[in-house]
Order: structure tokens, then sequence, then C-alpha cells
């Protein structure tokens, strides 16, 4: 018996009454380009969407991690092909294992599992054509041992830690996760008297004091709140939920918060009914749009052994969270089922459970087939029109387009938020 399955089925009427309408509603748009030339009257024009105005992303924690050549190269190959945006890995345990040994520069030891080398990741990035995002700049876990527990001797070291990410990575890298799951605090308290996990216990205006140094040090940045699955899904009960008061009260305060933060760590359980149940789902993000500030589903992975099932519950997530209005972008949190943290770390509760990949020793599962389809095929625009009256128009997905006239190509802006309109010089 499977509770996906069940929840799939009995909210597919909202679900199927809602998608597509909103799909072509909030993701599409009418495009004109004026052709200044009266010599190219009735010429063909071609389209393409080169960059789709959509987050697309993943972690690429493995980058340089595999031994086999071969591993990393259908590694990458196959996280290209899905993805337009790179989590870029900023855990402090990684960038500064010993206080004053940083590991950003790409000739540093790339001896962290899942923690390349910062450099490394943007660069290859870069290179490739990607967009970045880091995670995180502020996590009470996965700290170096090294850090003191005293807040007010801690603090100056994590403002040390936002100058130095700020003068390497303000200038490549887009979005910064700024503060990571609040909620798990409590968890940790308990968590961590039986064993040697290194956290700490801030104070309980520290999202005020972390949001600060955040706009200080990466004020033409966005920062988002990413908070955890527990509280930003299953515990939600309209605004009396927790994360839900929490957004208000330090939206309210005016802290930079520029996009909200979902994490979507899950397996087949009614503990995630708010997420398979898609009019629950819907209501869901409708409720944290009421704030006016993009969402992100910042970390989603579904752990099911059965691919089948897994790939029914990626479509619907996937499909939901590109018609809402308000959603920014998905990010798969680990590509392939090999590449978790339980291999040789701890589970950091729920991010990485077995079977929660796109991907199993290196061969593409039914999810990511799923997702293949979706954004390379359906959430694509190619077509051929024709000059009329000195201009072309067509419909698409918004995003970066390359049109080409008379042999010559040119590349047009028509993101959500500019110009649906556009003269060119040919």
């Amino acid at each position: 018996m499977s509770f996906i399955l069940d929840a799939l089925q009995s909210s597919k009427d909202y679900y199927e009454n809602r998608v597509d309408k909103d799909i072509e509603r909030n993701r599409k748009g009418d495009f004109s380009v004026a052709i200044n030339s009266d010599k190219l009257e009735g010429k063909k024009v071609s389209y393409k969407l080169k960059q789709i105005d959509f987050d697309f992303g993943c972690n690429i924690f493995m980058l340089g991690q595999y031994d086999d050549k071969v591993q990393e190269e259908t590694y990458l190959a196959q996280w290209k092909n899905l993805f337009n945006t790179a989590v870029v890995p900023l855990y402090w345990e990684g960038t500064e294992p010993e206080q004053d040994l940083l590991r950003y520069d790409s000739t540093s030891k790339n001896d962290y599992y899942r923690r390349p080398p910062v450099d490394s990741v943007v660069n290859y990035c870069l290179e490739n054509g990607l967009k970045l995002k880091g995670h995180p700049l502020f996590w009470h876990e996965f700290i170096p041992k090294w850090l003191p527990e005293n807040w007010d001797e801690l603090f100056p070291l994590i403002e040390k830690r936002f100058k130095e990410i700020s003068e390497r990575y303000k200038d490549k890298i887009e979005v910064f996760d700024c503060l990571n799951e609040p909620s798990r605090l409590w968890d940790l308290y308990y968590e961590t008297k039986n064993n040697d996990w290194k956290c700490v216990f801030p104070p309980d205006d520290y999202i005020e004091q972390i949001f600060a140094l955040g706009k200080k040090y990466f004020g033409d940045n966005e920062l988002i709140l990413n908070e955890a699955t527990g509280a930003a899904i299953c515990e939600v009960r309209g605004k009396f939920g927790a994360y839900y008061q929490l957004l208000e009260r330090v939206l309210k305060e005016g802290l930079k918060i520029d996009r909200i933060g979902i994490q979507c760590h899950t397996d087949d359980s009614d503990l995630y009914k708010n997420l398979y149940d898609s009019e629950r789902f819907y209501g869901l993000l409708d409720l944290y749009a009421k704030f006016g500030k993009p969402l992100v589903l910042s970390e989603i992975g579904l752990s099911c052994e059965d691919e089948e099932i897994q790939a029914k519950a990626t479509e619907r997530i996937y499909k939901i969270c590109f018609s809402h209005e308000a959603m920014s972008g998905v990010f798969w949190w680990n590509l392939d089922d090999n590449s978790i943290l339980t291999q040789k770390e701890r589970n950091a509760v729920g991010e990485n459970l077995p079977h929660g990949g796109l991907v199993r020793n290196g061969v593409p599962k039914a999810a990511y087939k799923v997702l293949d389809r979706l954004i390379n095929k359906e959430w694509t625009t190619l077509g051929e029109t024709y000059i009329k009256d000195g201009k072309i128009e067509f419909r698409g997905f918004y995003g970066e387009y390359e049109i080409e006239i008379d042999g010559k190509k040119f590349t047009l802006d028509f993101r959500k938020n500019s110009d649906r309109k556009i003269a060119i010089e040919v």
C-alpha cells in the first residue's frame, strides 16, 4: 500500500483543474519583435528558448569526487542535461576545517567528501553557463569543531566568514541561502546530548543578527531563509503554523529576505500529506505567497524504493511548482542514490535518505526520465514564423531566446518581468 499513490489519486481532480491552466498563465507570454528593416518583410525567422526563466537546480557536491573518470563524466553529463542552476557547497566545516585554514581556492586539497573547493565548483559552473546558489552562509550544523560555543565569541567569526565569502563570490554567485533550518535547533538540543556532533545554540534574535550581516555583505544578492521540511511542509497549520508566524514577524521587521525557502525531504508516508495531496500543496504555496516574496523549493528528495511511485510523485510536485505564480525554482538535492551523505558521514535527518536520488549507480531512474521529458521537451519553445508588417510575434515560455533572421542570430530577454516587446536592428 502506498500513501503517495492514494494521496495523488484522491487529489487528482483538483490538480487537473488547475495545473495546466496555471502553467499557461504563469509561465508563458506573447512576445513581439520589431524588425527595423524594410528589406526583410516576409523572411522566415526561427526562434528557440535557450534558458528558461525558472531555476531547475541541484546540488553539485560530487564534482571532482569520483576516482573513476567515466563515473565523473557520466555524473556531470546527467547533471547538465536537466539542471540550469547549481547549489555551491559553502558548509563551514568544508571551507574552514581548521581555524584560518581556508579551502576556497581550487588548489586546496579535495579531501572532504561532498565538499569540493568552492573555486573549483564556481569556475566549472560559470564555464558551463550555469547559475549559482550558495548554501549556506550560516547553519548551526555541519560546522568545524574548533568553533567556540559562546555566541559572543562566535559572532565575530561569523562576520569574518560572511566578509570572506562576499569578497570572493558576491559578484559570481547570484543567490545565497543566508540562514538554514532555524526550526531544527529544538531537535538538535536533545539529539546532540548523546553524540559528538558539533553544533551551536544561538540566542533568540540570531535570525535578525544573521540577516543583518547578509544585508551588510550581500546587499545586491538575493538572500533566502531556508526552512526544514517539518516546519515548512509537515507542520503547516495555515496562518497559525510556526514558519508562517516566523516569516510574518521577520518580514515586518524588515529583514532582507528575498525568497522564502521550503525544503522537501520525504518518503512514502502520511507525514507528508501536505505535499502529496495536491489541494493541500497548492494551499500551502498559496499561503506562503501571501507574503509577496518569490518561493523556492530549495531542497527536494523523494525517498521511495518503488521507482514508478517516485516518478509519479516527482511529476506531480514539479508540475505544481512550475505552475504556481510565486514559485521561482525547484532544487533536487542528490542526483545519484550513491552520492548521499550517509555513505561516509551521518544522516542529516532526512536530507540524504536512500533511494532519494534520480539516478542509481549511474543509471537514470524513472523520475529522471520524467524530468527530462518535462524540462527538455514539454517546457521549451522552438518554432518558425515570418516577418509581417515589420515584426514577428509568437507565444512561448518566459526566458532567454535566440532568434535567427537572414543568417544572423540575436539573443533576446523575454523573462517574465522584462519587456515583451523588443525592437532590433538587422
